[in-house]
């Protein structure tokens, strides 16, 4: 009988009390506190710097397609997939197309070579020089993009932002200079989202 005790103290001791398990709980709960807003900023700074990376490749796209087809390209502001916007405000998203009959407009003959979208909360803002031309970037076949004139380069930015001050970076800009010069670069909004400057 006294081997039977035993073997069950020995099982008995093998678990956990109920108090270590709520010490274990407790320390878990408070490394989890601490490491929420790292997480939030780690996610945060992930999907802007993936979706300006996505809208400077579309309009990267847009210029390699005018030369390539030595027609005019276009990006323009898009709500719904297929036509451009002339709207006020963040895009919900943009098309690139090949604008065969330079009309600045998509038609149902000209393809859709390239399209993305915002998710919520993004925001995507143009500078004035693009909302001057109805929220358009287009390439003529030379690859150079111009303002309404036809002559003076287009220096115009698009922002995408979130209205947030975590990550603390919470704007990142693709700037178009001269026509043809693309970069981009982040900056602190300080936690809003208002439309860019021009380059």
């Amino acid at each position: 009988m006294s081997c039977t005790n035993e073997v069950v103290k020995k099982e008995r001791r093998n678990g956990f009390t109920l108090v270590e398990l709520m010490v274990a709980l407790s320390v878990a709960a408070i490394l989890l506190a601490i490491a929420a807003p790292s997480f939030d900023d780690a996610v945060g700074t992930s999907r802007l710097s993936g979706t300006v990376s996505e809208l400077s490749s579309a309009v990267q796209l847009a210029r390699s397609e005018a030369i390539r087809r030595n027609r005019r390209a276009t990006l323009c502001r898009s709500d719904d997939g297929s036509s451009c916007s002339s709207s006020t405000g963040s895009w919900g998203g943009w098309i690139v197309f090949v604008d065969a009959d330079s009309s600045g407009q998509r038609d149902g003959a000209e393809t859709v070579v390239k399209s993305g979208s915002l998710g919520s909360p993004l925001q995507l803002l143009p500078s004035a020089a693009i909302t001057a031309l109805n929220n358009r970037i287009t390439f003529r076949g030379d690859g150079i993009a111009r303002t309404s004139d036809g002559f003076t380069l287009l220096n115009a930015t698009l922002a995408v932002c979130v209205a947030a001050v975590r990550p603390a970076q919470n704007v990142r800009e693709f700037n178009l200079a001269f026509g043809t010069r693309a970069t981009l670069r982040q900056r602190d909004g300080g936690g809003a989202c208002t439309a860019p400057e021009d380059v």
